[in-house]
């Protein structure tokens, strides 16, 4: 028996090749998930060992330790000179290193990316940990005067410069300065995952980066060979203030990478959910594909049976080539991943989020999770034929029947519809019934929903399937007709491979109706919400220099300028100490955020109203909106800490006022003067602006003046209300983008099921085919009657799959209206752009088929069995 399995196997290598494509497809982005977080974690901890040195001195900021009013945590360098002196160190450097700082290219554009920190350092070729080579000189040479800069060989080449060329350089408190290049370099470990480094003399990073002080935000120290770093780092922290402390060099950086790899756990969730959905995808073209192959080997299975082979022979006999094609498909999958990985980093760039990945490294976890996955899966696709062809009765061998006998619906459309039910149950608790399980609830619903339209699909299908057949009849006459009833012929076999066209497309509507709800939601909410005839704002959402405001305000024909700048904090307990969940964060009370205007902008720059108490006027009062004292139990006289990690400050505020935003955008919960902010130097910069004209004045003519006046900062954006709720929604679109090509890979897999039930169907029907065209028959109805059918199988999918994408779409929608997505948006348009598409994938699905149909020859095929 297994000798003839094998035989069975290698003899149909065509249909072997399309079932291991579709375990290839699955699996390959399994793969290129984990693949794709091993390069970002490679290329992490590279980055983390290779610039750290032995005994790190920095700025304490896991737990507050001083109190308001003191210095900001800047290093002196008295205290750098004495950490030298301590038994051990060989060398203390002081350093500077602060986020923020851009390169602006040659074509007057900043030079910036999501995620990765774009910084500014101060110079130095300190060896890190263990000795090695740090900062290292690729070419020029290292900056000697206060205007010279030396770059990462990335910069230099994105900024379209040469070593040489002044280049423009905007820093984070002191505007745009000019600088010549002469030289690159970079960290000897070589990876950057994206980041940019500008390098500029000790004095200059200081006079740009630390206000002018001679003091150092760290300290990088070289040990003696043979010293005990622990040891090392103990002797410093006796002299030490308590809000800065020094570690050794590995114990850092195993605490850095344990916290990247906790954040990297996330993205790999994310990318596994869309390699689920492939997998998904796959299991159905895997289960048409032996559902089909049993048939047409029902009369070879009978005649074993005939001959004395045993059910169990039979079954193990189909699972054996489920294991091969598993097995292959789980090995090439895993090489396609390699692929996968790298198109993923090439999206993600695309769409903004340059990591710079360049570390390739395929874990054994990888191949292992991968091959496991694809086994698993090929096997239970193949479980339910293997079964079915148990079943297949000896008289069969001597009957000649290679088709698969006509299908009813059965029970399973009794089970998909209560299925369905019980989902929509799911949805309608989800909606409207005890909050605080409601997103769980729907999207339980949402999942038994889907599954149990797909179980029922043979029947909920029919409505399309007859429409369509109309269609068909009317214009394409006979041809049309044996089309539409070849496609109902095997409604499970057509509704099987139609589902897997229906989840790829329930996804992508699902995604593109609430994309559509969220920009309408934030048009929405920016039209209502902002004030001001324009205004100014970063394009990478960062802050700004206040001398933006300033010079705004000098414009002719500028009535007024308000501004709005924002602080993050930590909050404190009673005790003084950070407030922290055990396991975790994701509490909204332990961080929150401050924003700082003027007490007359009140109402100016958002829509506010105080409805309790009134307006701050002193240092440390603060007014919070309805909602976020709703949230945090705060009410006028309430009183709560906070502490700012990156200043370590403490702020004691005092609640003396609720607002109302009516339905705008409130821009923040808690305002507070900007002297609060400014007293522990957290307002040296501004988030948003807001400028309005004087009555009469020419609104063209202003807008060039503050585009004059914000030259120097390519950063910063002119806008007026429309083009600010375009930037906005900018972000959903690369969002969107990236999502869509990761769901692409499903409509592939289902594109290639459509192509594998059609071209195997063909081999079914030969003999079919070939009465067809003894009775005169043409090619190219031959040939149309396959393409109708394939567009009927992509129309009964797209329209199955568009409804439930609307229908979850607005329930997604209706779940997140207290988190803004006030507004339910259809993009119609769209959504029928999407049918066409379908239709037209209909047509490309059946191009091979068709054409290898209309190749069988007439004799032949009616002599086929």
């Amino acid at each position: 028996m297994w000798k003839t399995t094998w035989k069975s196997l290698w003899a149909r290598k065509m249909r072997l090749l399309m079932s291991t494509l579709a375990v290839v497809l699955g699996v390959a982005f399994v793969a290129g998930s984990f693949i794709f977080t091993a390069m970002l974690q490679g290329s992490f901890d590279a980055i983390v060992k290779g610039t750290t040195s032995d005994v790190e001195v920095s700025p304490r900021t896991d737990v507050a330790v001083v109190s308001a009013g003191a210095e900001a945590p800047l290093i002196s360098s008295d205290l750098v000179a004495k950490i030298g002196e301590v038994p051990g160190v060989a060398k203390a450097v002081g350093v500077v290193s602060t986020p923020g700082v851009y390169a602006i290219g040659s074509d007057g554009k900043a030079l910036t990316a999501f995620g990765p920190p774009q910084l500014g350092m101060s110079w130095t070729t300190l060896p890190v940990y263990g000795g090695q080579p740090g900062v290292v000189l690729k070419s020029g040479h290292a900056p000697r005067a206060d205007d010279q800069i030396v770059v990462d060989p990335a910069t230099l080449e994105k900024s379209g410069y040469r070593i040489g060329d002044t280049m423009r350089v905007i820093t984070p408190e002191k505007g745009t300065v000019r600088v010549t290049v002469v030289g690159t370099a970079g960290w000897e470990s070589g990876g950057t995952a994206g980041a940019s480094y500008i390098f500029f003399t000790p004095a200059r990073a200081q006079a740009l980066l630390t206000t002018g002080r001679d003091a150092w935000t760290g300290v990088r120290v070289q040990t003696e060979p043979g010293a005990d770093r622990d040891a090392v780092a103990t002797a410093i922290n006796a002299f030490l203030p308590s809000n800065i402390r020094a570690t050794n060099g590995a114990t850092l950086a195993a605490e850095v990478t344990s916290q990247i790899n906790e954040a990297l756990k996330y993205v790999n969730t994310f990318l596994l959910i869309f390699a689920g959905i492939s997998l998904v995808v796959a299991a159905f073209l895997i289960l048409n594909t032996f559902s089909i192959l049993i048939a047409q080997r029902s009369s070879e299975l009978a005649l074993y049976r005939a001959i004395g082979a045993s059910r169990k022979q039979l079954r193990n006999s189909v699972l054996v080539e489920a294991a091969v094609v598993g097995l292959v498909g789980s090995g090439l999958g895993v090489v396609a991943g390699i692929g996968v990985a790298y198109a993923i980093k090439t999206f993600m760039a695309m769409a903004g989020y340059d990591l710079g990945v360049s570390h390739l490294s395929v874990p054994a976890r990888a191949v292992a999770i991968s091959v496991v996955v694809g086994m698993t899966v090929t096997l239970i696709a193949a479980l339910l034929p293997a079964q079915r062809a148990t079943r297949v009765p000896p008289v069969e061998a001597m009957t000649g029947s290679r088709t698969e006998n006509p299908q009813g619906l059965g029970a399973r459309t009794v089970v998909g519809l209560s299925m369905a039910g019980v989902g929509t149950i799911g949805i309608l608790m989800g909606l409207f019934g005890h909050p605080g399980h409601d997103a769980a609830w729907a999207g339980i619903g949402m999942g038994l929903v889907t599954i149990g339209v797909t179980i029922a699909t043979p029947l909920l299908g029919r409505p399309v399937v007859w429409l369509v057949g109309r269609a068909y009849r009317a214009v394409f006459g006979e041809v049309g007709r044996i089309a539409e009833l070849n496609s109902i012929r095997q409604p499970r076999r057509t509704a099987a491979t139609a589902s897997a066209l229906m989840i790829g497309l329930t996804l992508v509507t699902l995604m593109t109706v609430f994309g559509a709800s969220a920009k309408a939601s934030i048009s929405d909410q920016v039209h209502q919400g902002l004030r001001g005839d324009y205004l100014i704002g970063s394009q990478g959402f960062d802050d700004f220099p206040t001398q933006v405001a300033t010079s705004a305000a000098k414009v002719p024909g500028v009535e007024s300028v308000h501004t709005m700048t924002t602080a993050g904090f930590q909050l404190l307990g009673p005790d003084g100490k950070l407030q922290r969940l055990p396991g975790g964060s994701g509490d909204r009370l332990l961080y929150f955020s401050v924003a700082g205007m003027k007490p007359s902008d009140l109402d100016t720059m958002f829509p506010q109203k105080i409805v309790q108490g009134r307006m701050f006027r002193a240092p440390g009062e603060v007014i919070v909106s309805e909602d976020a004292a709703s949230m945090r139990s705060m009410r006028v006289g309430s009183t709560f800490a906070g502490y700012n990690a990156s200043k370590q400050k403490k702020v004691t505020f005092t609640v003396v006022g609720v607002f109302s935003s009516g339905e705008g955008q409130a821009g923040a919960g808690i305002w507070t003067d900007k002297q609060t902010l400014t007293r522990v130097g957290l307002g040296r910069q501004d988030t948003f602006v807001s400028v309005n004209i004087a009555p009469g004045a020419n609104r063209d003519a202003v807008r060039a003046g503050l585009e004059r006046a914000t030259a120097d900062m390519p950063l910063v954006s002119v806008m007026d209300i429309n083009e600010y709720a375009g930037q906005q929604m900018a972000q959903i679109n690369q969002i969107l983008v990236f999502i869509y090509a990761l769901l692409g890979l499903s409509v592939v897999i289902a594109i290639l099921g459509i192509v594998n039930t059609l071209g195997l169907s063909i081999i079914e029907r030969t003999r079919e085919i070939g009465l067809l065209r003894a009775i005169a028959m043409k090619r190219r109805d031959v040939r149309r009657m396959i393409t109708l059918e394939s567009v009927l199988i992509a129309l009964f999918g797209a329209v199955v799959g568009l409804i439930l994408g609307v229908i979850f779409g607005a329930v997604l929608q209706r779940l997140l209206v207290d988190d803004g997505i006030t507004v339910l948006s259809i993009p119609w348009l769209q959504l029928l752009v999407f049918l066409v598409a379908a239709a037209a994938v209909g047509v490309l699905a059946a191009v091979w088929p068709a054409r290898r149909a209309t190749r069988i020859n007439v004799l032949t095929a009616i002599a086929t069995e």
